[in-house]
């Protein structure tokens, strides 16, 4: 049996920032599956838990020679639960990452995702924006870290 897609529809995306967590610089951005959402994309409580996570997950990899302390995150409150991507560069154009979720009942919850997974497609437009902001302010001959984190994808419907 095939699991027929839904057709897409638009989620609002809204940049939360640039946070400094554990020796990183993180530009922070929140997807809620509700484009219609009046307010914030997160709640107060949902941003305090992601960032202690971002901080759990980021202060591992605290001092790697090969890091550039620099990065990004997105917190995706979705249909099936709250996913929580981290994602940091090393050794000029890597990207790691690390895929948290927690129950939407329990968005403080948050625990590792071990099921071979990526991204979904909200999540790919926020990736596609950081490559090409990488690619632009960091693989230069100039690197311009302050310019890669002040390149932030403008809040919207994506």
């Amino acid at each position: 049996m095939t699991l027929t897609p839904e057709p897409y529809a638009p989620r609002r995306i809204a940049p939360l920032g640039v946070w400094r967590e554990a020796g990183h610089s993180i530009k922070a951005y929140g997807i809620h599956r509700d484009a219609e959402l009046a307010g914030p994309i997160l709640t107060d409580a949902v941003v305090a838990s992601v960032r202690a996570a971002v901080r759990d997950v980021l202060s591992v990899h605290r001092g790697d020679p090969r890091g550039h302390g620099l990065g990004y995150c997105i917190a995706h409150v979705g249909d099936e639960a709250v996913w929580l991507l981290v994602d940091w560069w090393i050794s000029g154009g890597i990207v790691c990452q690390r895929m948290l979720s927690a129950p939407l009942a329990q968005p403080d919850m948050f625990t590792p995702v071990t099921a071979p997974a990526l991204a979904c497609v909200w999540e790919l437009a926020v990736i596609a924006h950081e490559r090409d902001a990488w690619v632009r302010h960091m693989l230069t001959e100039q690197p311009d870290a302050g310019a890669y984190l002040q390149a932030v994808l403008p809040a919207g419907r994506y």
